[in-house]
């Protein structure tokens, strides 16, 4: 007799997704480092938001002196054409 099978634990696990969550969230931040500084700072009214902010501006500068600023801008520019944003 065979016995039952069980899903192995790390695919049911909620921290796998929470990994994956952030993970995407961290890579969004890196690649898209000026738009994030952009939002931030709109939200940054009550002074809550100076510590990202901060880390926000810091993420940026060292992607202009690494060179993919550029892409950036070029990827915000053109998402926002695609979602018709006419403020950019």
């Amino acid at each position: 007799m065979a016995a039952p099978r069980v899903k192995p634990p790390s695919s049911t696990s909620p921290w796998a997704w929470l990994r994956v969550l952030y993970a995407v969230l961290a890579l969004t931040v890196f690649a898209f480092p000026g738009g994030m500084v952009d939002w931030l700072d709109e939200r940054n009214a009550s002074g809550w938001l100076s510590g990202p902010l901060a880390l926000a501006r810091g993420i940026d500068a060292a992607s202009a002196a690494v060179g993919v600023k550029g892409v950036g801008e070029w990827l915000r520019g053109r998402f926002a054409t695609f979602i018709g944003d006419a403020d950019t």
